[in-house]
């Protein structure tokens, strides 16, 4: 028994097995996601009445690209109707085939999350990382609805790499390329539609700051590149400007009067929706319209500068919940990890798949701590998660928003267990040894007559 032990270990330490090994993780990966998509198949019929929430727009719009009249709805971006568009071409329009389609789809992340983690950590950690990609509950049942979400954790992980990979080597090509795809992003979820704004700041974790400005205009204007032909088609076709997609009453979902409504006078979560922003017959447009937009983001604001103090205790409470889950919208009105709440709605099994994903947000927190000592070259992956969850805080936060982030969390928990487990409190890491060598080397070439000094 003790030589496969071995055999383990050395394809586990061994980089050069790298790519058996990944391909492994995301093999089971994939069977996970198939299965998932087989057992989700078995309950529901293929016919539009599986569909619920958000799935009928883009199922809509999917097929209005079949037909030829387009994306004619301006309450979504394109690339996730035509992810979906492609699949109903290829299979018939069959419901089926979604789910099935998408695990191979959701399973790219599972190698892009090794590279990232080998790219900023090392290799034991790249595979830490897929692995917990492989395993989590949250991103196995992806794969299931018709949500974009299952194209954006694969994105985001490819903008994460890129960007890591232009702040480590910064060249105009790199910085462009890193743009382009945050910006092809910003067409499958518009989340990071604004994040080329605060790119200079992870620039900065290298760079001066006038240089990492530089850098974060190469990055910003490579973005606005690929995003500017869906607002300029969007203003000939609907006569209007607006950042990519209708935001379905965001703004008001995290205002003052939302709060009123959930926490002084009741309303459940699905009660806001059916009764106040979709109530049948109601005078008040519908918020997935440009006239609906208009009303509700304005209604926003006025709650919000009705009581401003109000509305930023409330974001400051959004902090946590984007990542932890909203009390009315993912814990039935109860609080934050009353497992009792899921027990009773999803029974222990599922539970207990779900706790390590929800647990792993504050894991990832003491992560952060333990890896103190790296936030400057960790800098990139900390704009980033800080940036989604201001959002969200400032607008409106649940937990299914965080998780195509998921995947960073992980990489930071990887990260600070191989920290903690392979060297000694005295012990350099490997990059940080790397960087100082190559500082020294740096300080020999530019003053050869005097000894390097420290970093």
């Amino acid at each position: 028994m003790a030589v496969p032990g071995r055999t383990l270990v050395r394809l586990v330490s061994d980089e050069r097995s790298a790519a058996w090994t990944t391909a492994a993780i995301t093999l089971v990966g994939l069977a996970l996601r198939l299965y998932a998509a087989w057992c989700w198949n078995l309950t529901q019929p293929d016919g539009p009445e599986r569909l619920q929430g958000d799935e009928p727009g883009y199922d809509r719009l999917a097929r209005a690209l079949l037909a030829g009249r387009g994306i004619d709805w301006p309450g979504r971006v394109p690339l996730y109707p035509l992810w979906l568009a492609a699949v109903y071409a290829l299979t018939g329009g069959s419901y089926r085939a979604v789910p099935i389609a998408q695990a191979f789809l959701g399973a790219t992340a599972i190698p892009l999350a090794y590279l990232l983690g080998r790219r900023v950590f090392g290799h034991a950690v790249g595979l830490l990382t897929a692995l917990g990609v492989a395993l989590s509950c949250q991103l196995v049942l992806e794969v299931r609805p018709l949500m974009s979400e299952v194209l954006f954790t694969p994105v985001v992980l490819l903008a994460m790499l890129l960007l890591w990979n232009a702040t480590q080597e910064p060249t105009a090509p790199r910085i462009a390329l890193a743009g382009a795809v945050v910006g092809a992003s910003a067409l499958v979820r518009p989340t990071l539609l604004c994040f080329p704004l605060v790119a200079p700041l992870a620039f900065a974790a290298r760079e001066r700051g006038r240089r990492a400005a530089r850098h974060g205009l190469v990055y910003a204007l490579a973005a606005a590149l690929v995003v500017t032909p869906w607002i300029v088609r969007n203003y000939y076709r609907y006569h209007a400007v607006f950042p990519l997609a209708l935001s379905n009453a965001l703004l008001w979902q995290g205002s003052p009067e939302y709060y009123h409504l959930v926490r002084d006078r009741g309303y459940s979560y699905m009660q806001v929706w059916t009764d106040v922003l979709y109530a049948p017959g109601s005078p008040v447009p519908d918020p997935s319209s440009l006239e609906g937009e208009r009303y509700w983001n304005a209604r926003a604001v006025r709650s919000i500068a009705a009581e401003p103090f109000l509305y930023l205790r409330y974001a400051a409470e959004k902090l946590a919940t984007f990542w932890v889950g909203d009390p009315e919208a993912n814990w039935g009105g109860s609080h934050p990890f009353d497992f009792h709440v899921l027990v009773l709605a999803f029974g222990v099994r599922w539970t207990v798949l779900f706790t390590p994903g929800l647990l792993l947000p504050p894991v990832a927190l003491a992560a952060v701590l333990l890896l103190r000592g790296r936030w400057r070259e960790l800098l990139p992956i900390y704009v980033l998660l800080a940036y989604c969850t201001l959002l969200h805080a400032a607008t409106h936060a649940e937990e299914r928003l965080s998780e195509p982030l998921q995947p960073l969390l992980l990489l930071l928990v990887a990260g600070a267990l191989v920290h903690a487990t392979s060297r000694s409190p005295g012990q350099r890491s490997p990059s940080a040894t790397r960087s100082r060598r190559a500082c020294a080397t740096t300080e020999r070439a530019a003053c050869p007559s005097e000894p390097p000094r420290a970093c």
